[in-house]
């Protein structure tokens, strides 16, 4: 089940890149100004994220000497994932309710409400693998050695 819900956490940031990026060309965010370029950071870090939250963390050489961090990264990882798309749906909801950086969002629009599924199914399922990865940590057994 860990599997599952983190390979679909990295489908879902994925998907939460895609609609950003979408945005950035297609409805023209590029050209204004500080949302453009908050929109270019969305979809870098939406990728980075997928892709770290993908890749064999605990295999790579030193991870494990990490205090607290080298015990689960990808737990850490999908903190950080579920931050990132939690401040994606704030700032949505600010630019909606107000104004962004002197930005107005109006109205709901499909890629609006496809990309807040993404990041509401992204807190949902990462949350969910957090949770697991959270459980085996706890009851893994630990190990002693006497000399």
């Amino acid at each position: 089940m860990r599997f599952l819900l983190r390979y679909l956490g990295v489908l879902l940031l994925f998907g939460i890149g895609a609609v950003h990026l979408y945005e950035y060309f297609a409805d023209h965010y590029r050209v204004v100004p500080v949302i453009g370029v908050l929109f270019a950071i969305n979809f870098a870090g939406a990728v980075v994220l997928g892709l770290v939250l993908a890749s064999p963390l605990s295999s790579l050489p030193g991870i494990g000497s990490v205090p607290i961090a080298g015990c689960a990264p990808q737990a850490l990882v999908a903190l950080g994932a579920i931050i990132f798309a939690l401040g994606t749906i704030i700032g949505l909801l600010i630019s909606e309710q107000g104004t962004l950086f002197g930005f107005h969002e109006y109205g709901y629009r499909t890629t609006v409400m496809l990309a807040l599924g993404l990041e509401s199914g992204a807190v949902v399922v990462l949350a969910g693998f957090l949770a697991l990865e959270m459980r085996r940590l706890r009851t893994r057994p630990t190990y002693r050695t006497s000399l």
